[in-house]
């Protein structure tokens, strides 16, 4: 039965394949652009030729940047975008070149890269036109004491009482070994003003280790006082305290002295 059922997994996986190769092949010099939409696609431009000036964008055959002085390299742009209500656009992006970053996780969960990598999250936050030109913009590193972190989703809060704004952003920070790769979830409210998170709470972890079973914790967070909040694995029932005020900055090596022996 597994036979069979690998086989039709196998089949599908190289149908998808074959879909992706016809449709990538049939798309027209623009399309790339056209679906990312107007907004999007301008303020894409817009980061890349902001923050190095005098670069050209182009987006076929794949997203791509040149840098004076460079050779062309691809990029990948994560930006949310939204209306500003003085008019233009306002939102967050962040830039990543050439996969790096996505492939040395990749290979450090294989265990087959055991060196230790800097790539950390730079966030830009911006302003623009109505032509979606960024007008104003402050870039910030998202958590400096971590040298590999991964965004997930972010958003903005609020931007109404101050310069920046306060976001909303989920991400990842890895931390590799030759024996161990962990990996911290977490949800935050980030201060732009002061480059600060104003609380920081963990979804989960997961460690996976050379040669053995991998171990995963998926949390639940309840206040129980004013001074401590309760995380909590929904599966196990393992529950831990932990002193934090109100807001909560959960602190990454105090979270796994109590999760990971």
């Amino acid at each position: 039965m597994w036979r069979v059922a690998f086989r039709f997994l196998f089949a599908l996986f190289v149908l998808l394949l074959v879909w992706a190769a016809t449709s990538f092949a049939q798309m027209k010099p623009g399309d790339r652009r056209k679906a990312y939409g107007e907004a999007r696609a301008s303020v894409i431009e817009s980061v890349l030729t902001t923050l190095y000036p005098g670069a050209q964008v182009q987006w076929d055959p794949a997203l791509m940047v040149k840098i004076p002085g460079q050779q062309p390299r691809m990029v990948d742009v994560a930006v949310y975008v939204r209306g500003a209500a003085a008019g233009g656009a306002e939102g967050i992006a962040s830039v990543e070149f050439e996969k790096k970053k996505e492939q040395f996780i990749f290979e450090a969960q294989g265990f087959r890269r055991t060196d230790s990598a800097v790539f950390p999250t730079v966030l830009i936050v911006y302003r623009t036109d109505a032509s979606f030109h960024i007008n104003k913009y402050k870039e910030i590193p998202l958590d400096p004491a971590e040298p590999l972190t991964e965004l997930k989703t972010m958003s903005i809060q609020d931007w109404s009482r101050t310069e920046w704004p306060t976001l909303d952003i989920q991400y990842d920070t890895h931390r590799t070994s030759p024996g161990a790769f962990i990996t911290i979830e977490w949800r935050s409210t980030f201060d732009a003003n002061s480059g600060e998170f104003i609380s920081r709470l963990p979804f989960g972890i997961t460690r996976k280790v050379r040669g053995g079973p991998e171990q995963q914790y998926n949390f639940s967070i309840g206040r129980n006082s004013p001074g401590s909040i309760q995380i909590g694995d929904r599966y196990s029932g393992e529950i831990h305290q932990y002193a934090c005020s109100d807001p909560c900055v959960v602190e990454a090596n105090r979270l796994l002295s109590q999760w990971i022996q």
